[in-house]
């Protein structure tokens, strides 16, 4: 970790919340992040909360988390979701404060350059991070299932699959 992304950059968590708006196949994902009574809602693709979600996993598999109970989930009445602190998320970087014992997440709006600062800069307990990145898995899982040869999503209807060249063999 980086002097410029220490502890001093960065505010503590207090309530966190991950969930996807919408019906499978058209879902907007976002985590909704408690920081010193301010809500800031990060909006992103379903493949960045899912690699989120991953990525924190790996730094809990690194740490020693056996006598971390996991955090309550919040509820979205917990937060203020008019606040003026949302973005899209461009970049995300991710790692671990040792000092604290903390899981640090910076994220960067989409539209901003590249030496703007950072949206959110956020440390998450260990308890918060382990629910964080179950629940990511499980709101990512209670989508559209995923085509077992091509991996992508399968609708209700007939599916073009790719490593089929786009065509699908249907047994009744």
């Amino acid at each position: 970790m980086s002097e410029e992304h220490g502890p001093d950059f960065a505010e503590d968590v207090d309530i966190a919340l991950v969930e996807a708006i919408g019906e499978p196949g058209q879902r907007r994902f976002r985590l909704i992040v408690g920081l010193n009574d301010r809500t800031t809602i990060m909006w992103m693709e379903k493949q960045q909360l899912e690699a989120l979600g991953q990525a924190i996993g790996r730094i809990l598999d690194q740490v020693d988390v056996s006598g971390v109970a996991s955090e309550a989930v919040a509820e979205g009445g917990m937060f203020d979701l008019d606040t003026r602190h949302q973005f899209r998320v461009g970049r995300i970087e991710i790692g671990y404060n040792h000092d604290r014992q903390r899981v640090l997440i910076v994220a960067y709006d989409i539209e901003s350059d590249e030496d703007e600062s950072p949206s959110l800069a956020a440390l998450f307990p260990l308890s918060l991070a382990k629910v964080l990145s179950e629940r990511a898995a499980d709101v990512v899982a209670a989508g559209r299932p995923r085509c077992v040869l091509c991996g992508m999503p399968m609708g209700p209807g007939p599916h073009a699959c790719a490593e089929q060249n786009g065509h699908l063999i249907h047994y009744t």
